[in-house]
């Protein structure tokens, strides 16, 4: 009974949108993004995928399989790095994501600075650069957390999109509204 109720909370907790924070700074497509690139390293030459994940957001982990698939189709073409977020210090987050076997880099952003730079304000989502560190796509993986409807897979779609020569889209409104897991920002807080 309990566990049931436990589903039915997070259920509800995770299918309404992850409050936007007031004030929420988010650079438009087309606009440099400087990265603090401390802790990966930049292979010129190659997009790069940025899969903001926390290992203790159920939403994260929904979408692991969606994310692996991704890597295996693109790595050729595409860097893929982890922006590790949540609580409990930088060892507890790597230990946590090394568990999972992602076989990607990862960052810790124990600070919020990664996804304040990149206007990213939950978990999971996906951030896509082109060979210029210009933002082509920043928002959701599906529609909803769960990645199981192939037409509203939009970092599948977006990172398609641009490694067929397309220029970057508008933001779009049902892309950009996250479900998930708020980040943690500069000062510890959450957003």
């Amino acid at each position: 009974m309990l566990t049931g109720l436990g589903f039915c909370h997070q259920d509800l907790q995770y299918s309404t949108p992850t409050a936007r924070p007031a004030g929420l700074d988010q650079p438009g497509a087309g606009e440099r993004i400087d990265l603090p690139w401390a802790g990966l390293r930049f292979e010129a030459g190659k997009l790069l995928f940025l899969h903001f994940f926390n290992p203790d957001c159920p939403c994260s982990r929904y979408n692991l399989d969606h994310i692996r698939t991704l890597m295996r189709r693109h790595r050729s073409e595409v860097q893929f790095a982890a922006v590790l977020q949540g609580e409990g210090g930088s060892e507890r987050l790597r230990a946590a994501f090394d568990r999972l076997g992602l076989e990607t880099e990862s960052v810790v952003d124990e600070t919020g600075l990664w996804g304040e730079v990149t206007g990213m304000y939950a978990t999971p989502q996906a951030v896509l650069l082109d060979r210029n560190q210009r933002l082509y796509f920043r928002g959701n993986y599906n529609l909803s957390r769960y990645c199981a409807d192939p037409e509203t897979e939009y970092a599948r779609i977006e990172l398609e999109s641009i490694l067929a020569g397309r220029p970057a889209k508008p933001e779009s409104p049902t892309a950009s509204v996250s479900y998930g897991c708020p980040r943690v920002k500069r000062n510890g807080t959450r957003t």
